[in-house]
């Protein structure tokens, strides 16, 4: 076979195929082995595109996607798992589409795969049956397959050795029932890609993709915008300026690269999509997801922030710690601190640092630690920052980090919060009395100067971050929403140490 495939040839078209490497031996064969049909009806090689060679390049053996529409790694993807059941015996691959038009498609490509197969495998590759979206191989014990997530017996019986899970933000029912099953099936040495547009806050899909950004699932994130397809983009017609570009244009030109033919089709998009351009033709991978209920925070403005957030200059602890800007000598620092209990799957301890005079957010921690390790980790970063106040919220878990930061780390600048009641107590308070100040105080940043707002994170939680039936806020259910409260928690105090008559820190 080795004589038949010519494999210096293919090693020297790999070159121009993937010139960033990183590319799998059946990556390598796809292009040499495999057809499609193209837009003009021709029988052509799947060479692949920017979004599939991106693909190649970062996949690991679990895999979630968040794409915009029609980027072709659907196809990409089918055609990986169809070399790996022909070429290896004992192999079941399975896809799993929202619907049955979706799934009658991509079987009609695989199908198409094995009828238009090179050659050089073509006289080696046999199947004994073609049942409805199935392939069984001949004297392999190998199955493809494809079913929809709407068949509750989709992948029951078997063990699957690669996993497509297509278009899961539109699945049908119970999703997470139905993704739990099928994951059950596939062995820990297995291949799972996960992958879908975007559709709506708080689904299965957006809490895994916020999760596996997150590095909480072991799952490598994947996030393709609409401009990595080339066809995305749009003549000018004569007579028709682009002047002026709005700031989100600019922005994407100076920061992507975008050509004025591309964004001539993101106004055509614009005028054809309105509110829902953002999810079909994703360009980040937070205002893709469009709000569901009605949010806390003014969506666009999260939005127009997310567009130009410029990132941290330096990251610590394993994409724990965001540093926005140093410390500076001389400069005043406050540090909103929300406690969790720091178990695997809870909660995440976090730590906003914010400066007093400016309002900018200059550091960010986010972390599932003992609350010993974090009460330790706060005393060194109120240190780094020039002693700042420290505003540990003290419901809960924030009892015990208030102690060990005044008897065994002796911090001595921490905030106390009191009223003629009880009079002054450390920490801070969250109840329904200064939950509304805490997140007022955010609000109001957001509004009137979203350019102190420096992490993506905190971004991402506000733009979630609604209202529920019982007129409460929160962060729907399997997110989180612990950067909002311990940023709002720091402009808060921010606020109460820059008047004259402060008295909110106890020595």
């Amino acid at each position: 076979m080795a004589d038949r495939l010519n494999l210096p040839a293919v090693g020297q078209l790999a070159e121009a195929w993937y010139p960033e490497g990183g590319a799998h031996a059946v990556d390598l064969l796809i292009p040499v082995l495999l057809r499609i049909r193209a837009k003009s009806g021709n029988l052509v090689p799947l060479v692949p595109n920017g979004a599939q060679r991106l693909f190649i390049k970062k996949r690991g053996r679990r895999n979630i996607i968040l794409k915009a529409r029609q980027l072709g790694l659907t196809t990409w993807i089918a055609a990986r798992y169809f070399l790996l059941t022909a070429l290896r015996p004992g192999t079941v691959s399975l896809q799993v589409a929202h619907s049955l038009e979706s799934a009658q498609q991509i079987f009609r490509i695989v199908h198409r795969f094995y009828e238009n197969l090179s050659p050089a495998l073509g006289r080696t590759i046999k199947t004994e049956r073609s049942n409805v979206r199935e392939l069984a191989f001949a004297g392999t014990d190998s199955r493809y397959r494809v079913d929809t997530a709407g068949n509750p017996s989709a992948g029951r019986g078997l063990t699957v050795s690669n996993l497509h899970c297509s278009e899961v933000a539109l699945w049908p029912g119970e999703p997470e029932e139905t993704m739990a099953a099928l994951l059950g099936c596939v062995p820990p040495e297995g291949c799972v890609d996960i992958e879908s547009t975007p559709n709506g806050v708080g689904g299965m899909f957006h809490r895994e993709w916020m999760l596996s950004v997150g590095g909480d699932t072991g799952y490598v994130p994947h996030f393709f915008p609409w401009w990595i397809e080339p066809g995305y983009a749009r003549a000018i017609p004569a007579g028709v300026t682009l002047l002026p570009l709005t700031e989100q244009e600019t922005e994407l030109r100076n920061r992507h690269g975008l050509t004025r033919e591309q964004i001539y089709f993101r106004r055509e998009l614009e005028h054809t999509y309105r509110n829902l351009r953002t999810q079909e033709y994703a360009e980040d991978s937070v205002s893709c997801f469009l709000a569901t209920g009605r949010p806390v925070f003014e969506v666009d403005a999260v939005d127009r922030r997310v567009a130009v957030v410029p990132g941290p200059t330096v990251v610590r602890e394993n994409q724990a710690e965001f540093e926005f800007l140093p410390p500076q000598r001389g400069r005043r620092y406050v540090i909103g601190a929300d406690v969790a209990e720091g178990r695997e799957e809870g909660d995440f301890s976090v730590a906003q640092v914010v400066d007093v005079e400016t309002g900018v957010q200059c550091l960010e921690m986010r972390v599932r630690w003992p609350i010993e390790r974090f009460a330790q980790y706060l005393a060194a970063v109120g240190a780094r920052y020039n002693d700042a106040t420290l505003a540990v919220e003290r419901n809960n878990h924030g009892h015990a980090v208030l102690y060990a930061l005044r008897n065994r780390y002796g911090y001595a600048h921490l905030f106390a919060w009191g009223d003629g009641v009880e009079g002054m107590q450390y920490g801070f308070p969250t109840n329904a009395q200064t939950k509304p100040q805490v997140i007022g105080a955010l609000s109001a940043m957001l509004g009137d100067a979203p350019g102190t707002l420096m992490s993506r994170r905190l971004l991402e939680e506000m733009r979630a971050y609604r209202f529920d039936d019982a007129g409460g806020m929160g962060a729907p259910a399997g997110m989180h929403d612990d950067t909002v409260m311990a940023m709002g928690i720091a402009l808060v105090v921010r606020g109460r140490v820059r008047e004259p008559l402060f008295m909110g820190v106890k020595r």
